[in-house]
């Protein structure tokens, strides 16, 4: 199988009110840090090519390598705070791939006869 790369956005909503020292001790114990050993885990293990904390922000940018969509479903769902984070997944292609399919179009269009505008249309 071949690996697909994927832009992950992972962020968080802010809390509806604040949340008391110990809320905030047992969401870090319970959910952060267990995302964060997670994701290291993934980078260790290739999953994860590059990427981290979002600065100034709250919340996770990488590019993961997965086999298929499922795979990658599977890997977000793993993390302690994928149920409570906005998820966006941009698929991506490759540079080798858009120069392919480009030098196509271009072939194809250079093959076509001359298209002419209608002088109607310029008016």
């Amino acid at each position: 199988m071949t690996d697909h790369h994927y832009l992950v956005e992972m962020t968080f909503a802010p809390f509806t009110s604040l949340l008391s020292p110990q809320e905030v001790i047992t969401f870090s114990e319970r959910f952060v840090l267990p995302t964060l050993e997670a994701c290291q885990k993934m980078k260790d293990a290739g999953r994860i090519v590059a990427g981290g904390t979002a600065l100034a922000a709250v919340g996770f940018t990488f590019i993961a390598r997965a086999n298929s969509p499922q795979e990658l479903e599977d890997m977000m769902a793993g993390l302690p705070l994928w149920a409570r984070a906005q998820t966006r997944v941009v698929p991506l292609g490759t540079f080798e791939s858009r120069a392919a399919t480009v030098r196509q179009r271009l072939g194809a269009a250079k093959a076509r006869p001359q298209e002419t505008v209608p002088t109607s249309l310029l008016n």
